[in-house]
């Protein structure tokens, strides 16, 4: 099962009603967003909607919500089924009821218990506030595998344990009683928590190893053990670090934050893959993770995320949503996973009036048509001359790279421009003639950033729409545009030849080295 639409209405910093696509199929989610652009409010919505299945929550209303509108917040989620099918369910959740109202709300309570949701300060809990020993037992047990089952008693382990806490602290135990909590946690609890935390050890030691760090855990937890009276000791998970094979004690205060954070992920992630993921639905949401990951731990993350829980088999794949205010690593996830399988949405903020409070706006696509589109229906011109631009670049780049075709070289790469990519285009591919004589037009008027056409003239806007239609057209051509046949004779001929010279030169040189030795 997949996602495949978000409306959000009158939720937190979403005044009015919007909407986040993820196409017919539930594509993956990269969200760029300025800070106070309502990326967290889209991380809670989607958290808020999850834990709804399982109980009633307080769902928090836009505090700008005018009278006539209040407790009409909501959140509305799409779901497919299989890919085999285009059905989709809807499920809601409003503030008026608190709880998603559906008979087959199961499987989002299913996706729940994954717990797949983490921003920058779930992962300082793994290192922050500990003094002497980090101990993960409360994250761990009460949180995050909160739903994990025990292997040796078949029960959800944070329900179990609290379970074991109420019972010896809320109840007078005659000594049988007693005798048989001793033996239920050193029989079923204990054994079970202790394989739970080394399936979590394992998984998180290979993550580290791909972040490139000399960091190896351990999870230190030896056994709970009942003493009577109210009296639970062993309740600890002692969190052990070896740095180049050396134990490090406080690594807490030892580790750069960039190896920190790199291990909180790891740790997280690794939770993850113990959790129940026997549900259809299974949500990864990453809210500014990387705020403490400099550049060269960043490309690892998108590995472990590829190998481990995108790419692989269905029944343990995941759909991930990522947000980021950093403009240049959501370029990057772009280039790294491309469009086939990703979404990339934008939200910025807008006045709803002037002096007024600020809205999101979000775009809803993977390039900048969108944005040109909406900017020209504000009558601002020159942005959308700039983003239609913008989008013509990439257009004509991906045509390129796709199909290998020769472009002209400068000896700095920053000379290359798009009328290189353009021409090359024009002369070696079977792109239809009259799309090119329309855009070549356009080219020298709209996509030209010399240009001096007056923006403040009426025909200007014309003048927009048409090329906004031209590279639309461009854009669905992408995928039909083919190297003339000719060039490509042309360059295998060329590599042919290039092999027999290589070769005749070998042979010369063979026969000279002969005739030397004679």
């Amino acid at each position: 099962m997949r996602i495949t639409d978000i409306h959000i209405k009158n939720y937190r910093a979403f005044y009015g009603e919007h909407h986040i696509c993820l196409d017919k199929d539930g594509k993956n989610l990269m969200v760029y967003g300025e800070n106070g652009s309502g990326k967290s409010s889209l991380f809670t919505a989607l958290q808020d909607f999850l834990k709804s299945s399982v109980g009633k929550i307080e769902v928090e209303e836009n505090i700008f919500v005018p009278t006539s509108q209040k407790n009409t917040a909501s959140i509305k989620v799409n779901i497919k089924e299989s890919p085999e099918t285009s059905k989709t369910t809807t499920f809601e959740l409003k503030l008026t009821d608190k709880e998603i109202i559906s008979a087959d709300k199961t499987l989002i309570a299913d996706a729940n218990k994954i717990k797949g949701f983490f921003d920058y300060r779930s992962l300082l809990r793994t290192h922050m506030g500990h003094k002497d020993k980090v101990d993960l037992f409360d994250i761990l047990v009460k949180d995050i595998l909160y739903n994990s089952i025990n292997r040796f008693s078949n029960k959800e382990i944070g329900k179990e344990w609290q379970a074991i806490h109420n019972d010896t602290f809320n109840k007078r135990q005659i000594k049988r009683q007693q005798e048989a909590t001793k033996n239920y946690l050193s029989e079923k609890f204990n054994p079970g928590l202790k394989q739970l935390l080394k399936d979590i050890e394992a998984d998180t030691n290979t993550f580290m190893k791909s972040f490139g760090a000399s960091v190896k855990i351990l999870l230190d937890f030896d056994k709970v053990e009942y003493q009577g009276r109210r009296k639970l000791t062993g309740n600890s998970i002692n969190l052990n670090i070896d740095f180049f094979e050396k134990s490090i004690p406080k690594h807490q205060l030892f580790l750069n934050e960039a190896r920190l954070s790199a291990l909180a992920i790891s740790l997280y992630l690794a939770s993850i893959k113990v959790n129940p993921l026997s549900g259809a639905l299974k949500i990864l949401v990453l809210d500014d993770l990387l705020i403490g990951l400099d550049m060269s731990n960043r490309l690892p993350l998108l590995d472990i995320l590829n190998k481990h829980f995108i790419d692989v088999d269905k029944d343990k794949q995941f759909q991930v949503i990522m947000t980021t205010y950093d403009k240049v690593w959501y370029e990057l996830v772009r280039n790294y996973f491309g469009v086939e399988k990703w979404k990339y949405t934008e939200i910025y903020t807008k006045s709803l009036k002037d002096d007024d409070f600020e809205i999101p706006v979000i775009f809803n696509e993977n390039g900048y048509l969108e944005r040109a589109k909406h900017y020209l229906s504000e009558k601002d011109y020159k942005a959308s001359a700039v983003y239609l631009r913008t989008e013509f670049e990439r257009i004509v780049k991906t045509i390129c790279d796709k199909q290998k075709i020769p472009v002209c070289y400068h000896k700095n790469q920053k000379e290359t421009t798009s009328e290189d990519f353009w021409t090359a285009i024009e002369s070696q591919t079977n792109l239809d003639p009259t799309l090119i004589h329309e855009i070549t037009i356009h080219r020298g008027v709209v996509m030209n950033p010399f240009s001096h056409y007056d923006l403040e003239k009426p025909e200007f806007e014309a003048e927009l729409k048409a090329t906004i239609k031209a590279v639309e057209r461009l854009k669905d051509e992408m995928k039909n545009v083919k190297k003339n046949k000719t060039i490509d004779k042309l360059e295998k001929e060329i590599a042919r030849l290039n092999t027999e010279i290589v070769g005749k030169d070998k042979l010369i040189g063979e026969l000279g080295a002969k005739l030397k030795s004679k």
